[in-house]
C-alpha cells in the first residue's frame, strides 16, 4: 500500500467534497463525474494508484459508483457504521462536509488490504436496479391513486371527473408495473449468474421474487464481508448512545439503504404469519418478553437479512469452488 495515495469524497446530493491530503476540493455530483476525472484520474497510473474513501449514501453515491467502476478505480467502501467512531476518536466534533471528507481520508492509516476493491460493473446488473427502482416508484404511486379514488367515495360533492381521471392513472400506472416486472423477469433469466442467486435467496419464507431480487443487487454491488456490515448499511443496526457509563440502544440507525429496510419490513410482515422459517415463533417471543409490535417486526426484517445474506454468501463460495 505504500505506492497509494488516497481521497477522502464526501458525497451529499448536489456535490462531492474531496480531500487529497493538502486541500478541499468540491465537484457536482453528476454522471460521468467529467471535472473529477479531469483533476485526479487525467492518467492511467493514477486509476492505478489512488484509491477512494467513501460512504455509500444510497442513490446519491451512484454517479460515484458507476465512475469508479468503469474506469477500474479502487475504492475503500466505510461502514456506515465505523463513521461515528472514527469522528469520536479524531475529535472531530463539528459536522461539515469538509471535515467529513477530512475524516474519510484519515480512515487510510488504519484501512486494511482487503478493504481496497474494485466495483463491479455489470450492465444486466445496472439495468435491473434502474427497474426495480422505477417499479418501487410506480408502486407508491399506485397506493398513493388507490387511497385517492377511496377519498373520492366520501367527498360530499361531485367527483365524476375526478375519478375519471384518477382511474386512467391508475390502469396506466399498473400496466406500467406489469410491463416493468416482465423486462424484471427477462433480465435475471437472462443471466445465469443473477437467476440462480435470486433464486438462492427467494428460498428464504417471507422473501418473494422482488425482495430477493433487491438483496442479490445490493449484496453483489456492495460486496459485503460479514452480517454485521450487511445490517449496518441496511440501517437495521441499533444506534447506540452514550452517557457517562451507561449505553442506550434507542433505536435502528437508519443509515442505510431506505428502500431495503421498506422491503424487509414488508418481507418480514408476510414471514410472521408464516408458520415455516421460524419467525413467527421469533416474533411472538419478541411480544412475550414486552418488546413493542414494531420493534419485534424491526427485529424479523434484521433477521430475513441475515438469512438472506447467508444463503447468497453459502451459493457464491459453492459457485466458486465449482
Amino acid at each position: 500500500m505504500k505506492n497509494l495515495s488516497f481521497l477522502g469524497v464526501d458525497v451529499a446530493k448536489d456535490t462531492l467534497v474531496i480531500f487529497d491530503g493538502q486541500k478541499v476540493y468540491e465537484f457536482q455530483n453528476e454522471r460521468g463525474l467529467k471535472k473529477f476525472k479531469r483533476k485526479f484520474f487525467k492518467k492511467k497510473e493514477d486509476r492505478k494508484k489512488r484509491v477512494v474513501i467513501y460512504e455509500p449514501t444510497g442513490p446519491y453515491s451512484a454517479f460515484l459508483e458507476e465512475f469508479c467502476a468503469t474506469n477500474m478505480i479502487k475504492v475503500v467502501s466505510l461502514n456506515p457504521r465505523k463513521v461515528p467512531r472514527l469522528r469520536e476518536v479524531l475529535g472531530h466534533r463539528a459536522k461539515t462536509d469538509n471535515l467529513d471528507a477530512k475524516l474519510l481520508y484519515e480512515y487510510h492509516k488504519i484501512v486494511s488490504e482487503e478493504e481496497i476493491k474494485e466495483i463491479e460493473y455489470n450492465e444486466n446488473l445496472e439495468k435491473l436496479a434502474l427497474l426495480l427502482s422505477e417499479y418501487q416508484l410506480y408502486q407508491n404511486i399506485e397506493n398513493k391513486l388507490s387511497n385517492f379514488l377511496e377519498y373520492l367515495d366520501r367527498v360530499p360533492v361531485d367527483s365524476k371527473e375526478s375519478k375519471k381521471h384518477i382511474q386512467k392513472n391508475l390502469e396506466e400506472t399498473r400496466q406500467r408495473l406489469q410491463k416493468i416486472k416482465k423486462e424484471m423477469e427477462e433480465l435475471v433469466n437472462k443471466d445465469d449468474d443473477i437467476n440462480k442467486g435470486v433464486k438462492e435467496i427467494e428460498k428464504v419464507k417471507g422473501i418473494g421474487k422482488m425482495i430477493a431480487t433487491y438483496c442479490y443487487i445490493f449484496f453483489r454491488k456492495r460486496r459485503i464481508r460479514n452480517r454485521r456490515e450487511v445490517v449496518a448499511l441496511a440501517g437495521l443496526d441499533p444506534e447506540v448512545k452514550e452517557s457517562g457509563k451507561r449505553k442506550l440502544v434507542t433505536r435502528i440507525s437508519k443509515k442505510g439503504d431506505n428502500r431495503l429496510r421498506s422491503l424487509l419490513f414488508m418481507g418480514a410482515l408476510s414471514a410472521i404469519r408464516c408458520k415455516e422459517g421460524g419467525l413467527k415463533e421469533y416474533y411472538e417471543s419478541l411480544i412475550k418478553r414486552g418488546k413493542p409490535k414494531k420493534v419485534a417486526i424491526i427485529a424479523c426484517a434484521r433477521k430475513l437479512l441475515i438469512f438472506a445474506f447467508y444463503n447468497y454468501k453459502k451459493w457464491q463460495m459453492e459457485a466458486q469452488s465449482a
